[in-house]
């Protein structure tokens, strides 16, 4: 009985957008890896119906201002590494490196001040259009730290998306994982972008909260399943569907740094992470779906596979971390001037080419 409900939900999600209960389920059948498999199948020729099969470069800037959250996320890996963020000048070769090796698509990634008005990224992105780069298309994260002001300024500049990263939209597991943070600031925000008429975007981080809840438990299609982060990661793609300007959805993956006030929490795993873009783009369909932080490139056959796409980070540069080269990246990393350059441009083609994806700049 549940192999054919099952099976019915993934022919009608090939055609037309699941609910809420049609997504809690396919989430509980997929655990048993021969229907993933049948779920990443479903979720990736929709990708390639809706968004075709040809990638776009994109590259990335952090961080570009102090996070000044006070506490910290409690997942933040700056409660062991150093807050300090890149300068101008550190910016701008940045900003020079993406240009000159042909990535035309980035973000500029910052901590967030709530309460600021946004003119310091406004400044950043003026002296970047004016030093370094006129015309690629930008993209600003920094938390709900702008104001429409700023976002209009942002705008006229020629920036196309801003992000506005929740996380959970569980309201006791935010609070309880990012007690200096605005929940409410998040959603003006969100408005904000939309009225301004500019693209948002927004991430969810997979495996930081419940991971065996069985004490509280839900209905789906007339079944008792177990109440877990699965009804949080449900609840997070059917409430930022609601903002008509969501265009992308990063998925993180929780890893337990060291030092960090989770370390005792488990890690996310890959095939959760995989299974959550491919239960998002059954029901979010033409956005741009993708991994973020906790993913390496190693990962991106699953990711690609179970629907995501159809952008890929190629370059990355941010602050020389205080240690230097991870074993799994060494080929990607290059240090200079006390900036870390990840480049895995060469490393990426390869393996998309062998998912049929190609890529563009």
């Amino acid at each position: 009985m549940e192999d054919r409900r099952f099976s019915g939900v993934l022919e009608k999600a090939a055609e037309q957008a699941i609910d809420r209960d049609e997504a809690l389920l396919l989430f509980c059948e997929s655990e048993e890896f021969s229907a993933a498999q049948e779920l990443f199948k479903t979720a990736s020729l929709v990708r390639n119906k809706l968004l075709g099969t040809t990638f776009r470069w994109t590259g990335g800037i952090a961080s570009v201002l102090t996070c000044n959250l006070q506490p910290l996320c409690l997942y933040c890996p700056y409660w062991t590494q150093p807050k300090e963020p890149l300068s101008m000048e550190e910016i701008l070769r940045a900003a020079r490196y993406l240009k000159e090796h042909g990535v035309r698509d980035y973000h500029l990634s910052a901590g967030t001040t709530l309460g600021s008005d946004g003119r310091e990224m406004v400044e950043i992105v003026e002296t970047i259009r004016r030093e370094a780069d006129a015309d690629s298309t930008i993209t600003v994260n920094c938390g709900a730290a702008l104001s429409m002001e700023s976002i209009i300024e942002l705008k006229n500049l020629g920036v196309t998306r801003i992000g506005a990263s929740f996380e959970t939209i569980n309201r006791k597991l935010f609070d309880e994982v990012k007690p200096g943070d605005s929940f409410e600031e998040k959603e003006k925000l969100c408005r904000m972008v939309c009225e301004a008429g500019l693209e948002l975007g927004s991430g969810l981080l997979a495996g930081v909260g419940c991971t065996d809840c069985k004490d509280d438990c839900a209905i789906v299609n007339g079944g008792k399943v177990t109440k877990s982060r699965y009804e949080d990661y449900v609840d997070f793609m059917f409430f930022i569907r609601q903002y008509p300007n969501l265009k992308s959805v990063y998925v993180s993956r929780f890893f337990p740094f060291t030092g960090i006030p989770m370390t005792e929490h488990p890690r996310c795993s890959a095939m959760e992470g995989a299974r959550i873009i491919a239960v998002m783009r059954l029901v979010l369909r033409d956005i741009r779906i993708g991994p973020a932080a906790g993913w390496s490139y190693d990962d991106i056959p699953l990711w690609v596979a179970a629907g995501g796409g159809n952008e890929i980070g190629g370059i990355h540069i941010t602050r020389e971390p205080p240690y230097k080269g991870s074993w799994y990246m060494h080929q990607a990393l290059d240090y200079r001037d006390h900036l870390e350059y990840r480049n895995t441009v060469s490393i990426a083609t390869r393996f998309l080419k062998e998912m049929g994806i190609e890529v563009r700049y």
